[in-house]
């Protein structure tokens, strides 16, 4: 009997208009509409359960991707060994919603030292909270995510953990806590989790449309980078100031595709050669030593200098120096509480290590022993819809007191010394949080410092519509004389009637003002705009602007009522992006 295929779910109409719609789209558009519509959240689950089984629910939280990445992860063996999934971000979810499930993976991140993923924050006070609902049919797992150079080390996890047991829920596996080494045990984990999992009826399975054979556009992240080339580095503010700005450009020969205004760019820097050199000696190792990484064989000196954490040792680390060493103090504060040893890795960088306690370890088991050098996120400075083939990017220095010493961060340090014709290597990182909205709803831009990086981008995209949204900038730095950042940029936006408003703050100019202050000082404004729907924006530095929204917070609702900051954050309207 010949087999009959199976007819499109669309009315004639709907079909007919596809048809024709799909026609004039050329190769690169096919294939982004597919990676969009396969990518989406909402999408069912690969597998189909069994019937009156319902798929197991993976949530994520995360602002870095590591936790979705896993998720997804997750759900493709879940996939190969018939378990039906559906894997959804947790800002999707309310606690509610749990009731009515009977299976739940989390995997999520902990940020900074013990706060929730923020695009999670009404999750996770809904689940802590009095209204949460009784779980007494739920069996869960939790992986968490964190760096044990903090104090409250995956602690969103273990809340998580705690609580879901509180509420009723049955545990399925114990929680597995994994520091910023977090694949192998993660992918440890997952073999255990898929062992307790419930199998779907393989008559069942759900059968996708056959994929035809493509040429896709190469996929970059952290692992496979792409590799660019700087055409500029040029210092955005004072020749003296103590921590210079720079705007970069990087030649980008080959496209990254889906990378709009708001999302940024992982970058994976290099250690400084003197601290690379200064590792070895301490180690009394060859740079030439051959040792492997993640199954890549190099020099010992390459992995130091391109794949290794030489800054923070961290809890395992201390524990392989005692072993090297033999060191007493080092061994017996190995046998001490968790947080003696944060307390003395928080005064002992790598090198204090090497140097009080010197040992000579081979090389393979040092470089297995050392943390993961992390990627350092830039928000994009253009949008490539305008500048298609550049990628720019703002860097302040960081410089942070340690002991009776100033250091320089490592990423920071790297892109502002790389010269014209120096590569880069780097891999996209979307942000849908914080890209603008598809309405032309007003838009309320605050920005710190290097925060006004994507803002940049955001003007550029906005001045290519025929049909703008009012747009009211606020800016704060240091001086005006030397620190207005894209001060062209803004002036040439606000004369072309991208911007409506411009607001600036300059703290040495104008003592005792804030980044608030024009903001109060504007309140009815404020409020009117965003009775128009306006989405508000928040990018910089976190201190700064956490107390500037506590403020704003307060000046709304005394103004629209109790719960207006609140509502905002309900209607999608505010986005924080946040460091």
């Amino acid at each position: 009997m010949t087999a009959q295929a199976t007819p499109p779910p669309f009315s004639d109409p709907q079909w007919s208009q596809l048809r024709q719609w799909l026609e004039t789209l050329d190769e690169r558009q096919r294939w982004w509409l597919s990676g969009y519509l396969a990518a989406a959240n909402s999408a069912p689950a690969a597998v189909a359960g069994t019937e009156g089984t319902q798929p197991v629910l993976i949530g994520y939280g995360t602002e870095t991707d590591n936790c979705r990445h896993l998720a997804r992860t997750l759900s493709e063996h879940c996939g190969d060994a018939g378990i039906a999934t559906e894997v959804v971000d947790l800002a999707r979810l309310r606690p509610r919603q749990l009731a009515r499930r009977d299976h739940l993976v989390i995997i999520t991140a902990t940020h900074g030292d013990g706060d929730p993923p923020e695009p999670i924050q009404d999750f996770y006070q809904g689940l802590m909270g009095d209204g949460a609902p009784q779980l007494a049919n739920l069996k869960f797992a939790v992986l968490a995510l964190g760096d044990s150079s903090y104090e409250r080390f995956c602690v969103t996890g273990q809340e998580f953990d705690q609580r879901l047991e509180a509420l009723g829920g049955e545990r399925l596996i114990a929680r597995q806590d994994c520091d910023v080494d977090f694949e192998q045990p993660a992918r440890d984990w997952i073999a255990r989790l898929l062992e307790k999992l419930p199998k779907a009826n393989t008559t069942d399975t759900a059968q996708g449309p056959a994929r035809a054979p493509t040429s896709s556009p190469p996929s970059y992240d952290k692992h496979h980078p792409l590799t660019v080339e700087v055409l500029v580095n040029q210092n955005l503010s004072a020749a003296d100031r103590a921590q210079p700005i720079h705007h970069l450009e990087l030649a980008l020969d080959q496209a990254i595709p889906d990378l709009f205004p708001g999302d940024a760019v992982g970058i994976l820097a290099d250690n400084p050669p003197e601290l690379v050199a200064a590792v070895l000696d301490a180690c009394e190792l060859s740079g030439e030593q051959p040792v492997t990484v993640n199954d890549d064989a190099q020099p010992l000196v390459q992995a130091l200098r391109q794949t290794r954490d030489l800054t923070i040792a961290g809890t395992s680390f201390l524990a392989f120096w005692a072993e090297q060493s033999q060191a007493p103090a080092l061994l017996e504060l190995c046998q001490a509480e968790s947080r003696r040893q944060r307390a003395f890795l928080r005064d002992h960088q790598l090198l204090d290590l090497l140097h009080q306690y010197p040992a000579r370890p081979p090389a393979q088991a040092l470089v297995e022993a050392l943390r993961p050098l992390q990627p350092r996120l830039y928000d994009v400075a253009n949008s490539l819809a305008v500048l298609d083939d550049e990628l720019h990017l703002t860097v302040k220095a960081f410089h942070y007191p340690f002991r009776e010493r100033h250091e320089q961060g490592i990423a920071s340090r790297y892109l502002l010394d790389l010269q014209p014709g120096d590569p880069v290597r780097l891999y996209p990182h979307r942000n849908a949080r914080f890209r603008l909205p598809d309405d032309d709803a007003p838009l309320i831009l605050i920005a710190e410092g290097t925060g006004i990086a994507p803002y940049r981008a955001f003007l550029q995209a906005l001045s290519q519509q025929s049909q703008r949204p009012p747009c009211w900038l606020v800016f704060a730095e240091q001086r005006f004389e030397d620190d207005f950042l894209y001060q062209l940029d803004i002036q040439q936006a606000r004369a072309d009637g991208v911007l409506e408003r411009v607001d600036t703050v300059f703290y040495q100019d104008q003592p005792g003002a804030g980044l608030i202050t024009p903001l109060l000082d504007q309140i009815d404004r404020l409020g009117t705009w965003i009775d128009r729907g306006a989405h508000l924006y928040l990018c910089g530095d976190k201190g700064r602007l956490s107390d500037l929204e506590s403020g704003l917070k307060t000046a709304l609702d005394q103004r629209q009522g109790d719960g207006a900051w609140k509502q905002l954050g309900r209607e999608k309207r505010l986005h924080r992006n946040l460091y």
